[in-house]
């Protein structure tokens, strides 16, 4: 695809009304306008954290793919290798502990972060299916959901055409994820998928209660921020008090991320730990140096079921 006149053709539907810029946590310090940049204006990409919240607010167009579109041709950045070999964006470590699924009635959509970074989670999903009894499983052939920035130099329906195997695969079987960036770009392509947030949410009667309450700080992810309710009363219900009012953005691996992560851990302390939803949070505030330990909600409903396997692979523990 010719990510020029892509770009181009996005720009031009740009109103310039400013929503976007109002909801880039990258600009509140110090980083990229997304605006300016769908004006024609000159950027520093490397502060774009390529979270979604601009294109979530945008009518008219998508700022986050013209982000995208010039990251890709700055950086000259391709298909990996790892893709080519593996169907994801980064080459897959070693499932530990291994996951112990009992069923296909529900499938699970790990996610490419999840995959290569966190693999744990992937076990205490498998636990927390288990405990609510939900026969769950992975999903069979799952690879990328084509979010990120390497995937560009593709057409959309080059990129549809992989969602929509995946939704093929599941059938009519619930397809829930571990990462909200994964369901939303399902959502996208009209395959339907959900969050573990919302599934847990819809389930909240099935949930294990906690042995000893904890208080805990709550972050949901950008791409599940509108999950922030839902996620507040999952934890309430398993037994954890919520220390924190606002949720934010962990800056992902962008020049924003330290006051970005200095913003959470201030907002969470206090906090035995920080629940998070997505698995590229899981991964910054792990290895946030004398961070707040933190786990991500799967994680959160194994613990609670007596199992807290998954939690001797973090950095930081209690």
């Amino acid at each position: 695809m010719d990510l020029n006149d892509e770009i181009e053709r996005l720009r031009t539907r740009c109103i310039g009304c400013g929503k976007c810029s109002k909801v880039c946590p990258s600009l509140k310090h110090g980083g990229i306008d997304p605006m300016e940049v769908m004006m024609g204006g000159e950027a520093d990409m490397s502060t774009c954290i390529n979270c979604g919240n601009c294109s979530a607010v945008c009518r008219r167009t998508d700022p986050m793919a013209v982000m995208q579109d010039l990251i890709a041709l700055e950086r000259d950045i391709h298909i990996s290798q790892a893709f080519k070999d593996t169907g994801y964006a980064m080459r897959p470590a070693e499932q530990v502990p291994e996951p112990v699924w009992t069923g296909e009635d529900i499938l699970v959509m790990p996610g490419c972060v999840t995959k290569a970074k966190v693999p744990y989670v992937i076990y205490a999903a498998s636990v927390a299916f288990r405990t609510m009894g939900v026969k769950a499983g992975e999903l069979p052939g799952n690879t990328c959901c084509m979010h990120p920035t390497q995937f560009r130099e593709m057409t959309e329906p080059e990129r549809r055409s992989y969602r929509f195997e995946m939704g093929r695969t599941a059938g009519d079987r619930t397809l829930v994820t571990l990462c909200a960036g994964c369901s939303q770009e399902l959502q996208k392509s009209s395959v339907p998928a959900e969050h573990m947030i919302r599934y847990l949410h819809d389930h909240i009667d099935s949930l294990p209660r906690l042995d000893r309450p904890l208080r805990v700080g709550i972050e949901p992810g950008c791409a599940a921020s509108d999950l922030w309710k839902e996620m507040r009363e999952v934890v309430e219900a398993m037994g954890c008090e919520v220390v924190n009012t606002t949720i934010g953005c962990c800056g992902k691996n962008t020049s924003v991320a330290g006051p970005l992560m200095e913003e959470r851990e201030a907002e969470c302390a206090g906090a035995d730990w920080i629940v998070v939803g997505c698995p590229m949070c899981q991964v910054k505030f792990d290895a946030y140096p004398d961070g707040i330990p933190s786990m991500h909600i799967a994680e959160l409903v194994a613990l609670a079921a007596g199992d807290p396997g998954s939690l001797e692979f973090h950095s930081l523990r209690r």
